[in-house]
């Protein structure tokens, strides 16, 4: 298949195919007379990396994963998992919207309790607290046990972290450095060392919450404009290269 019919199947644009061959990510077969020719196995590639960039992977996470010997099918499932889960929230906020566009063409009213569905901390928390409930028994409990006559300490090591992010920001560091996720890193072993045993799985949500709760937020952000949100993004790059293994 040709690049102009390839670009009419998949919506993908000429130059951005040609850029994935210039970097080695989707290589066709080359005529003679150098036109690029895409075999069925490169249009199966393209999908998997379609796949992967709605998932906001990274260009070089993408290559790494086609290259590895990894489980394709186990990645996506994990990643349909996310998904799952964002398209829940979204959709209680969604229905908010719907009633409320309702409401200012006079064919609803809305009780107060309504127009705050989606926006209180238990709504904002749910998929993080589903992820708690799936994989962290009585986390709580544990955490205070843990932390029990080190609460100074521990707080200290959780705050570092987050200052260590707004010194990167400053810096310009990009998520996917050594040092941005050497830091995530301790991040995640103080969790497990002072909160409860936390998978990589639920370490993600915990990230997720990071930027999407607005208390969470918040307080992250006092640290730094921008730092809740850069935590989270670079503790998602440091989750799905764990998963990725």
């Amino acid at each position: 298949m040709r690049i102009n019919e390839v670009v009419k199947l998949t919506g993908v644009s000429a130059r951005t195919l040609q850029y994935y061959d210039e970097i080695g990510l989707l290589i066709p077969e080359k005529l003679n007379n150098g036109y690029r020719d895409y075999l069925d196995e490169n249009l199966e590639k393209l999908q998997k990396i379609l796949f992967y960039k709605f998932l906001k992977f990274k260009l070089n996470d993408i290559k790494k994963l086609l290259e590895a010997d990894v489980d394709n099918l186990k990645v996506l499932e994990q990643q349909r998992e996310l998904i799952l889960k964002e398209k829940e929230k979204f959709e209680i906020i969604l229905h908010n919207i719907e009633k409320t566009i309702k409401t200012y063409k006079g064919e609803h009213k809305m009780t107060m309790e309504e127009k705050f569905n989606g926006f209180k901390k238990e709504d904002l928390n749910k998929y993080e607290n589903q992820a708690i409930e799936k994989y962290g028994q009585e986390t709580i409990e544990e955490s205070k046990k843990r932390q029990s006559g080190k609460e100074d300490i521990v707080a200290e090591k959780f705050n570092s972290v987050f200052r260590s992010m707004a010194e990167y920001i400053k810096d310009g560091y990009s998520i996917e450095e050594k040092e941005v996720q050497s830091k995530i890193e301790d991040l995640y072993n103080y969790m497990n060392e002072y909160a409860f045993d936390c998978s990589v799985e639920v370490f993600s949500y915990i990230g997720k919450g990071y930027s999407q709760n607005p208390e969470f937020k918040s307080n992250i952000d006092k640290f730094g404009e921008g730092v809740a949100e850069y935590t989270s993004k670079a503790i998602e790059v440091y989750c799905n290269s764990r998963l990725n293994r």
